[in-house]
């Protein structure tokens, strides 16, 4: 297929953007600075001095920094009436012994009223002020979240959205010790994390809606790879959002499940400094520390430092886990149109533990041995045994409004991954059920990835219908190197999966190839948002033109083949919203996703992008005056153009029979979240979704082709069969309780419940995986002014799967099955100054 030529350069587009908009500036009005002076009419009933603030923000359009304990258990007489900024803060403050203090024209921060013997000042440690003023990538007190950047690229309340999305905050993760992304979303709707089970702390393994997800870092999308992936630690990050369903109109192309987006934590406008230390189970050892705030009275510089050194055993016999991260970040605010923040990270993983498995027989199903296989059982050899990743990257996020109408914005990032892995793992489970042959693999890869994205924003009115046009450009490059090989392990006698034996020799196999892949991807999109009274529509597209150039060297041979293929697609998006002054918000949409697709039919047909698309009926839910957030959905998603097998049987490809792209998965289901910070001592989340997702078309009709009772069903699986690895039903609850008066203030304790129903094995759907429950625990104290006046020591201990129940997480097929994760003990000192 001749190559397409490509469009200008994204950085040579932004520019052009911006010159292309200089015409419609000159006619705008320049942008205004805002004013304490000008007088706004206010309606806050008096109560909690929090909620008064919050609702103050609202009304006024800024934002108001505050540590939450300042206000806590105090009140306010409200407010009523015409007022300037000034005058409306002093009357709701009256009496609470605080005052503000301006930092810009519409960022306040929230102090106490220093005492004429001297007392140290309390400084603020987080960002309140919800609803307008809560920052999409800043600090979230609580967990309710009610904004977001990752479902339209504008900051956005969620409830304006129409499609389902659900943030995890940094409180959230800091009540439940989540440390990596699949525990940081075992209670979110419709996601099924830690899919490989005990073998998750290696790799991102999840789903959501019965698809795998893409996973970006601050918008910007995250190379993929099994040897060397960036995996981020939950200690690096802000919040976590999730976008179900086919997201491409904004992000290119992606599975139709929807995206990850993780948000890296910024450098904030108030002082934190903050060391922590944790031991547990399995020899868990952790450090951590984090550093930030402004370097300059007037706030125009700031940064954040932050690092880490985790070390453990891992739940499989004979394994470890290491990480060493440092992250940093600075920011310069000119003034208050322009910010320009550099983010730079460098992470190592030495150690990733195993991803090693077991067979069905002696784990899922009983064993005609009668023997159960131990659920920290190794398939591998402990001195063979290599997972060494190391990645580094270095980005920025910029954005100048040139007036109240434009804002530009560009983001951009450069990171490198490499990963060495050596694995010696099952491959097969003898006719005695009880020994297995094994294989060797090893692989070196290297990844280089650039991504950058671009966008012209413009907020305005045309009569009584208020406009946010997104005009965008957005480019990736993703180079990889892999050096592989593989081969049978025949030095050693099969290995007894009751009564192992290590310790024979193993040999790497020699690197057999060396492929090189780069893949591009180049798209322009353009969204509207339109808000008339209570309806606020939302309507995008976006074209995108993708290329992959391949080539793989026989190293043996020093054949060389070669291979070059280009797509191009179109996506877009439709949804509509209305606003109830009771805070119900109904929405429908529609969505579109594209997914490019490696490998050719018969005759060398090259195969076109797989497509999805998905209908979405939803309610959220945000009751006026709390912090609570419910949505739920009703959703029909379907992925078409799947390869299936080819009608035809003379159709031979490779010594295989050909596929064809007639193929169809489909996924429909419900899904309830909610959560809700009901008032400072109490925070609580809760999910439940059904998922039926299936193979809709297929042109395989055996259902069940085993080669012998230890083998493993057909690849291409059956029409009307359920993808494997996907429950039907799924649900959890999480529930924390804070005292901050009495006796007892500072102390909490927290419990959860994590339910996630039996799924299918494998793909002929004969090899069915139980469901099961799983408790969590958490008991935390918080002392506040241990050493000095606004300091904070925080002790913790966090348990997961309390009853240590043995499971299997899920099943590949009948040879390769995972057990769950164990129980889990973490204690913790973390001191806040």
């Amino acid at each position: 297929m001749p190559r397409l030529v490509r469009p200008l350069h994204p950085l040579a587009l932004s520019v052009a953007m911006a010159f292309a908009a200089v015409p419609l500036l000159t006619v705008q009005a320049s942008f205004a600075d805002e004013s304490s002076s000008v007088v706004r009419s206010f309606s806050i009933p008096a109560g909690d001095l929090s909620q008064a603030l919050n609702s103050f923000a609202e009304q006024a359009g800024l934002v108001l920094a505050f540590d939450a304990s300042l206000t806590r258990g105090k009140h306010s007489n409200g407010l009523s009436g015409q007022y300037g900024t000034d005058a409306a803060l002093e009357q709701l403050l009256a009496g609470s012994g605080l005052q503000v203090l301006k930092i810009s024209a519409d960022r306040y921060r929230l102090q106490v009223i220093p005492s004429t013997d001297g007392a140290m000042e309390l400084q603020a440690t987080t960002i309140s002020g919800a609803y307008q003023t809560q920052s999409p990538v800043g600090p979230v007190s609580g967990y309710v979240a009610t904004r977001s950047l990752s479902g339209t690229k504008t900051d956005t309340a969620l409830v304006e959205t129409p499609q389902s999305i659900s943030v995890v905050t940094k409180d959230q993760m800091r009540a439940q010790n989540a440390e990596s992304l699949n525990q940081i979303l075992r209670y979110s709707a419709a996601v099924i994390p830690e899919t490989r089970g005990a073998t998750a702390s290696r790799l991102d393994q999840l789903t959501i809606r019965g698809f795998s997800p893409a996973t970006y870092l601050d918008g910007l999308r995250m190379p993929s790879s099994r040897d060397a992936l960036p995996q981020k630690d939950a200690f690096d990050l802000e919040r976590v959002e999730v976008l179900r369903g086919p997201a491409s109109v904004l992000y290119g192309q992606g599975t139709p499940s929807g995206v990850i987006n993780m948000v890296t934590k910024r450098p904030l406008d108030t002082p934190l400094h903050e060391v922590g230390v944790e031991y547990g189970t399995f020899n868990k050892k952790r450090t951590t520390f984090d550093l930030s705030g402004p370097l300059d009275d007037q706030g125009v510089y700031s940064y954040r430092v932050a690092g880490l050194f985790d070390d453990a055993d891992g739940q499989i016999e004979h394994t470890e886990t290491r990480r060493q991260s440092l992250s940093t970040a600075f920011t310069w605010r000119p003034d208050d149109a322009t910010s320009l923040t550099l983010l730079g990270h460098f992470q190592k993983d030495p150690k990733g533990a195993s991803y090693g498995s077991v067979p069905a027989w002696g784990s899922v199903l009983r064993s005609p041995t009668g023997r159960k296989i131990d659920v920290d059982f190794y398939d591998g050899e402990k001195s063979f045994e290599k997972s060494d990743r190391e990645h580094y990257s270095i980005g920025y996020a910029f954005e100048h409004h040139f007036n109240d109408v434009w804002t530009v914005r560009q983001n951009a990032r450069y990171l490198r991954s490499e990963g060495v892995y050596r694995s010696l793992y099952s491959n097969y489970l003898e006719s005695d059920y009880q020994t297995i042959r094994r294989s060797t693999t090893a692989s070196d890869v290297n990844i280089d990835a650039y991504t950058v994205d671009n966008q012209l924003q413009a907020r305005f009115d045309t009569g009584s219908v208020q406009h946010t046009l997104l005009m965008g450009a957005d480019y990736q490059n993703t180079s990889t190197d892999t050096k592989a090989g593989s081969g049978v392990y025949t030095a050693g006698s099969p290995l007894d999966i009751f009564d192992p034996v290590y310790g024979a020799p193993v040999v790497t196999p020699a690197f057999t190839t060396d492929a090189t892949s780069r893949s591009e991807q180049t798209g322009v999109y353009l969204q509207e948002q339109m808000k008339w009274d209570k309806w606020v529509l939302l309507m995008g597209g976006r074209y995108d033109w993708a290329s992959t150039d391949s080539s793989t060297l026989a190293l043996k041979t020093q054949n060389k083949t070669t291979s070059s293929q280009d797509s191009k697609a179109f996506t877009g998006r439709l949804g509509l919203v209305y606003l109830f002054d009771n805070g119900l918000a109904p929405y429908v949409s529609y969505s579109e996703s594209f997914q490019p697709q490696s490998g050719t039919g018969y005759g060398g047909s090259v195969f076109k992008p797989t497509e999805g698309i998905q209908y979405e009926i939803g309610i959220k839910y945000q009751p006026p005056g709390s912090e609570s957030f419910i949505t739920a959905a009703i959703f029909d998603l379907r992925q078409t153009n799947v390869p299936t097998l080819d009608p035809d049987a003379s159709h031979m490809c490779n010594g295989t029979r050909c596929q064809i792209q007639d193929g169809e998965v489909q996924s429909r289901g419900f899904e309830l979240e909610g959560k809700a910070s009901l008032n400072d001592n109490l925070n609580i989340t809760a999910a439940y979704a059904y998922l039926d997702n299936r193979i809709s078309k297929s042109n395989n009709t055996v259902r069940y082709a085993p080669i012998s009772d230890i083998g493993v069903g057909p690849q291409v699986p059956a029409e009307g069969t359920t993808t494997y690895g996907v429950p039907r039903h799924s649900a959890s609850a999480w529930a924390d309780y804070t005292l901050h008066d009495g006796r007892l203030k500072g102390f909490g304790v927290g419990a959860g419940a994590r339910y996630v129903g039996s799924s299918w094995g494998d793909t002929a759907n004969t090899l069915k995986v139980p469901g099961y429950t799983l408790f969590d625990a958490a008991v935390h104290y918080d002392i506040a002014n241990i050493n000095r006046l606004g300091d904070n020591l925080r002790l913790a201990l966090n348990a997961t799967n309390l009853a240590n129940k043995e499971y299997v997480a899920s099943c590949y097929s009948y040879s390769w099955c995972w057990y769950g994760s164990q129980r889990t003990v973490q204690a913790s000192a973390t001191y806040q100054w």
